[in-house]
């Protein structure tokens, strides 16, 4: 697997009162990295990356994460099941680990609104990149 991050710049109205983020924006992080992962496997068919829905979400705390300095956020896996797509996260503030994730997401047909088997050429794309 091909490594893949993006940048976050942490935003004053997403910390606490003790000025640390915020849980609920790591979630929310956790929802962009996993959107341009995806976006980014699928350059061809942007809408593939709306074919997703989270089924689950965990998030370990390693340590605090603050307002004032950049967020790298690391895609550290991906794997494939049937119908769902577990993705490993990571997230460091000056090159130290403060957030682990695992997110579980469930690939739908839209129209009918239930899961579906992910096509071979996106197993193809998630596998190569």
């Amino acid at each position: 697997m091909k490594e893949f991050s993006i940048t976050i710049a942490p935003r004053f109205y997403e910390t606490d009162a003790l000025g640390h983020i915020n849980n609920a924006s790591i979630a929310a992080w956790f929802e962009v990295v996993r959107i341009r992962y995806l976006e980014s496997l699928i350059d061809a068919d942007p809408d593939a990356a709306r074919d997703w829905m989270l089924a689950s979400i965990q998030i370990d705390f390693v340590a605090e994460t603050f307002y004032g300095k950049d967020v790298v956020a690391k895609i550290t896996g991906a794997t494939v099941g049937n119908s769902s797509l577990s993705v490993l996260c990571e997230m460091y503030q000056e090159d130290r680990l403060t957030i682990r994730g695992k997110s579980v997401l469930v690939y739908m047909d839209t129209a009918a609104k239930s899961s579906v088997r992910i096509p071979d050429s996106l197993r193809e794309l998630i596998a190569a990149g």
